[in-house]
């Protein structure tokens, strides 16, 4: 059980190392939606609420001009040298990475751009009040979205992560809560589509 006498350390996990295969030849993350690189987007509405030394990003395909986009370079920048496998080495390399005395940690897809600071800031007040012992997962339109917070009994099962397999497969629905959020926690950018219809909706 946490120790309520201490705050709440809560590390957030940028997942940005993938090579967007559906989006076609160019990095989904470095396209421009009002003038800003998308990873910028939500990095920036986390910055709005958590201070830099919270956030750590995962990077791995063309790793060199996701670091470049970054303004803060004060920020924790691990580089995922498998990240042809899948997603999962690159949570398992955040998680790995963690100080022996965080209680839970917030996983945040580098590619949703309507994500706010709002919901951001509610899922982690949830996470706390449930004692930093429930995986709490946002919620809108009966579907469920990102980011995901899990406490740290699930750590070592993240640490052995592998392949192209996220955390949702083994997390035990008893374990579960969700939390209505807006929309930004359920669109990601996937396809040229998206990126078309997030610039004319943002």
């Amino acid at each position: 059980m946490t120790n309520k006498n201490k705050p709440n350390k809560i590390k957030k996990i940028v997942l940005a190392a993938g090579e967007s295969k559906r989006f076609g030849d160019k990095n989904k993350l470095l396209e421009m939606i009002n003038d800003k690189p998308i990873i910028n987007h939500v990095l920036d509405t986390l910055f709005e609420i958590f201070d830099y030394s919270e956030l750590i990003v995962i990077v791995g395909h063309e790793h060199k001009l996701i670091k470049n986009s970054i303004f803060n370079k004060d920020i924790k920048i691990l580089e995922n040298i498998d990240y042809k496998k899948g997603i999962g080495t690159s949570i398992a390399l955040g998680v790995n990475y963690l100080e022996t005395d965080i209680d839970g940690v917030m996983i945040i897809p580098a590619d949703m751009p309507y994500l706010n600071s709002k919901d951001l800031m509610n899922l982690e007040r949830k996470f706390i009040e449930l004692n930093c012992e429930k995986v709490v997962m946002p919620e809108n339109n009966s579907k469920i979205g990102n980011p995901v917070i899990l406490p740290r009994n699930y750590f070592n099962t993240l640490k052995s992560l592998k392949d192209d397999f996220g955390a949702r497969s083994l997390i035990k629905k008893k374990d579960v809560i969700t939390f209505k959020t807006g929309f930004g926690t359920i669109f990601d950018i996937d396809t040229r589509d998206e990126l078309t219809k997030s610039k004319i909706n943002f």
